[in-house]
């Protein structure tokens, strides 16, 4: 489970003496963890609803984020006679 900063509780009963529990949990594995150590999770301020919204921070900027890079495929290549066989043993 990820620490939760802004608070214990994420629902209320909405009562003059209200009754408070933490209902909402982020969790992750430790692959997860590993992909992204400085994760938090923030409580927001509810406006309508009787459950607080959780925030997830990855902790990483989206040009540092896994898996966030841009692929560009160049036609030309498909005219090198060594890129087929290579793409097929990098994927077998």
């Amino acid at each position: 489970e990820i620490f939760m900063g802004g608070g214990c509780f994420t629902w209320s009963n909405k009562q003059e003496h209200p009754t408070l529990e933490k209902l909402d949990r982020v969790l992750m594995s430790s692959d997860w963890e590993d992909l992204y150590p400085l994760a938090s999770v923030t409580k927001i301020v509810k406006n309508l609803s009787d459950h607080n919204p959780l925030l997830l921070d990855g902790g990483v900027t989206s040009s540092r984020a896994p898996g966030n890079r841009c692929f560009k495929f160049d036609n030309a290549w498909l005219s090198n006679p060594e890129f087929l066989p290579l793409v097929s043993e990098i994927w077998a």
